[in-house]
């Protein structure tokens, strides 16, 4: 494929993508405001507590997503039509036996429960929420294999497409549900049916797009052992990141109490919906850069992955400067002082934020290369680390101890060997310039949460929305014209403006 093709499918991916996640942060955060105020923050720490409990479960972000794409990569490239067929038939039996063992391990975890709530008075009809959370968890995996093929041809602005639409629906059902019926139990109905008709239409696309795919092609032994190999290592790696990031509210539920687990989904509501558009901007060329490896030389890999590391160090430097000065007032805004965390915990925050936004090139190099069979042990580990920190910070800094917990784990183990790893073993690099790049970086976003505190300490204005749009705008001007000073005359920036010439010439045209 081109490079113009593939930064055109790029491009719409992205664009599709940052559309989606503009229109339902939006109403998520409307919908929200509804919630606390008609269903109360008891549900909301039951909510982000049956959330995390789930993805401990969830099979459809445990990497079998990652290995079945990384296996199409090849045979979309060449048009093996008959090779794609045998990969789909083969990954619904797989999907589908996931959902069943999903369904029992679910069902068998209901008697436990009660020991992972922590609340002021008893909630009804606690183990019925709890199934119908389940439901939407095993709906989730039907035909959810066939999306798959739609994002590995680099279509996935197609899948966005359909999200955009059916989670507008759903939102505005929800916020109808909120104010006028006031029940929890529609409320969270209405995302089983919102997964069911998602998965329903995807799977309809992906026929129409690609009619062979519904043949009964048989894969072969040998590529269903290696697939189940790369299924294993995916499989080790993935569990674990959920361990490492879902166990934070259920510690936080046993330790703290289920109301501070509502508070803090109130930050995680922001956090995961700003951070989601540097995932968008780097699940959108995923399939890209496995096309790259497929196609592309070491050196055209290596300029690709600079450019993406600096344009995740510019994103995650706008995003977690912005989040550390400004999102106390953002939530006194939206919701009120009395749901405000103590200052120690926007500190844990900010850091796990930064970790979250600038390993994303590492991550999208890892997947699509395959390296993530070399690196499934060390997020075990991190796991491990996680879990010990957080019972033990919980207990003497309450909610920023857990956060503190994983901010540490990370950085203990796969923040410096994956990295190493890549460089090592992919592009045949030292990765020591990867490090110092990125702890400039650290203390370049260090440096610009401390100057806007000291600028923002001159700003009084008495109206706090005013007051919040005014310090956003000053935020957003110094950080990037920080970040352009830094990046400007680096070849990763020429690349990029020389990408965004040639795409926009080729629209001219």
């Amino acid at each position: 494929m081109s490079i113009e093709g593939r930064t055109q499918k790029a491009g719409k991916n992205f664009v599709m993508g940052i559309m989606n996640k503009v229109i339902v942060l939006l109403l998520t955060f409307i919908s929200r405001r509804l919630f606390i105020q008609y269903i109360g923050v008891q549900f909301l720490g039951i909510n982000g507590l049956f959330s995390n409990v789930l993805t401990l479960l969830s099979m459809a972000d445990l990497g079998f997503g990652v290995a079945m794409s990384y296996s199409l990569y090849e045979p979309l490239a060449t048009n093996d039509e008959k090779k794609i067929a045998a990969l789909i038939n083969f990954y619904k039996k797989v999907y589908n036996t996931i959902a069943a063992a999903v369904a029992v391990i679910g069902i068998c975890i209901t008697p436990f429960l009660k020991y992972l709530i922590n609340t002021d008075r008893e909630i009804e009809y606690i183990h019925i929420y709890y199934l119908v959370f389940l439901a939407n968890t095993v709906i989730s995996y039907l035909f959810v294999y066939k999306s798959t093929v739609i994002s590995a041809d680099q279509k996935s602005y197609i899948i966005n497409r359909y999200s955009i639409i059916l989670s507008v629906a759903k939102i505005i059902l929800q916020m109808i549900v909120i104010v006028f019926l006031k029940n929890y139990f529609t409320y969270i109905l209405m995302e089983v049916l919102y997964t069911l008709c998602n998965n329903l239409l995807i799977s309809h696309k992906a026929d129409k797009m690609y009619p062979y795919i519904k043949q009964k092609v048989v894969l072969e032994k040998g590529q269903r052992r290696h697939i189940i190999s790369n299924m294993k290592s995916v499989f080790l790696y993935k569990v674990s990141g959920v361990l490492l990031n879902g166990i934070d509210n259920i510690v936080m539920s046993v330790m703290v109490g289920t109301v501070f687990v509502g508070y803090y989904s109130n930050y995680q509501t922001i956090i995961i919906n700003v951070t989601a558009f540097v995932g968008i901007a780097f699940n959108s060329i995923t399939a890209s850069v496995g096309n790259v490896v497929v196609t592309e030389n070491e050196d055209s890999r290596y300029r690709l992955f600079k450019t993406m590391q600096m344009i995740s160090f510019w994103l995650g430097g706008i995003i977690t400067v912005s989040i550390g000065v400004l999102i106390q007032d953002f939530i006194t805004i939206w919701l009120g002082k009395e749901f405000l965390l103590d200052s120690l915990s926007i500190v844990a925050i900010t850091l796990n934020l930064y970790f979250s936004t600038t390993l994303y090139p590492v991550w999208t190099y890892r997947e699509a290369t395959g390296l993530y069979q070399k690196t499934k042990y060390v997020m075990l580990i991190a796991a491990g680390i996680n879990l010990v920190l957080s019972i033990v910070m919980a207990k003497y800094l309450g909610v920023s101890g857990v956060i503190f917990a994983t901010v540490l784990s990370k950085f203990l183990t796969y923040f410096w060997y994956e990295p190493k790893l890549l460089y090592e073993m992919y592009f045949r690099q030292k990765v020591f310039k990867y490090y110092l790049d990125y702890f400039i970086e650290l203390f370049m976003v260090v440096g610009m949460i401390a100057l806007l505190t000291y600028i923002f300490q001159f700003i009084v204005i008495s109206n706090i929305i005013i007051s919040f749009v005014t310090k956003a705008i000053i935020s957003v001007l110094i950080i990037n014209l920080i970040l352009f000073i830094r990046y400007f005359k680096t070849e990763e920036f020429a690349f990029l403006m020389e990408k965004i010439k040639r795409m926009m010439r080729r629209r001219s045209s």
